[in-house]
């Protein structure tokens, strides 16, 4: 009798471990229920925020709801996460994927995985001569950075192998990339975003070269839900082949679309498994 009690006892215990472990087919789920339960926190304009009007909007917000789009299923926000909570609701199974500007952290990938980059934040360089075309033409030039930036830091290893360069180090990137406007710098090295900013008011500047550095933003699910990771790195292929991501970087940037569509092809189906070390960017930890 009492053998009989224990057994009932471990199947109990048993079944309640399986009612309360996230489901191994997150996609399964996904499409059963007709909603993509999509984890952010709405306080890092332009990708997630609330608008004057009460409204979530953003880019991640419109890319969740055309990713859930073409799982012929809805997108429902759980939008007033911490960020340092973001991986937790994961975890609890309270979310199917996190789209916040989440940064691609190697010592997340043994419980975590990312779907492709869809944007870099990684340091780009910015001028305003033509003579600048990359890192190779700043031999004797001034180069403004955010001090204490990774762009600041790489900045510095390229005094060592460029004649005359001299690192001119700014509060904040706006400052930075205002000194290369009023002709104190020839050249600025600032986050990603901070380019695409100020770029839209100031048509003179312009991103030279390729990214300098990475900082690849992506989406991330549970490790274990391999079918709706590769179902949404299908939904950003689509998006980045049919002009879409182009469109939604064009909006939420504002800059120009044919610009738009190159970076979003840098990105193209680019695997997340190995990243490199993250930068000093605000969405990093």
């Amino acid at each position: 009798m009492q053998f009989s009690q224990s057994v009932l006892v471990c199947l109990f215990l048993l079944f309640l471990l399986a009612a309360c472990a996230p489901s191994a087919n997150g996609l399964e789920r996904v499409l059963e229920s007709g909603v993509l339960r999509v984890g952010m926190d709405a306080s890092f304009p332009p990708f997630e925020y609330v608008d004057g009007a009460g409204n979530l909007v953003g880019f991640d917000v419109d890319l969740a709801r055309e990713m859930a789009a073409q799982l012929g299923v809805e997108a429902q926000f759980v939008a007033n996460l911490p960020y340092d909570g973001l991986y937790d609701a994961l975890t609890a199974d309270r979310v199917d994927v996190v789209i916040s500007a989440l940064y691609v952290d190697p010592n997340r990938t043994a419980d975590f995985a990312y779907s492709t980059a869809y944007f870099d934040a990684g340091q780009v360089l910015v001028a305003q001569a033509a003579g600048i075309e990359g890192p190779h033409s700043l031999a004797g030039q001034t180069l403004a950075v955010e001090f204490g930036s990774a762009g600041d830091v790489e900045a510095r290893t390229w005094t060592q192998r460029l004649a005359g360069l001299t690192v001119l180090p700014c509060q904040t990137a706006d400052e930075a990339l205002a000194r290369v406007a009023s002709g104190e710098a020839d050249a600025a090295l600032v986050d990603h975003l901070s380019a695409l900013a100020w770029l839209d008011g100031q048509n003179d500047l312009r991103i030279v070269g390729g990214m300098v550095t990475r900082e690849p933003y992506a989406a991330a699910t549970r490790r274990e839900n391999r079918q709706l990771l590769r179902a949404l790195n299908d939904a950003i292929a689509t998006m980045v082949n049919d002009g879409r991501m182009a469109a939604l970087q064009a909006r939420w940037f504002r800059v120009r679309e044919t610009e738009s569509r190159v970076r979003s092809e840098a990105a193209k189906a680019r695997p997340t498994d190995q990243v490199p070390a993250p930068g000093t960017g605000r969405r990093s930890r």
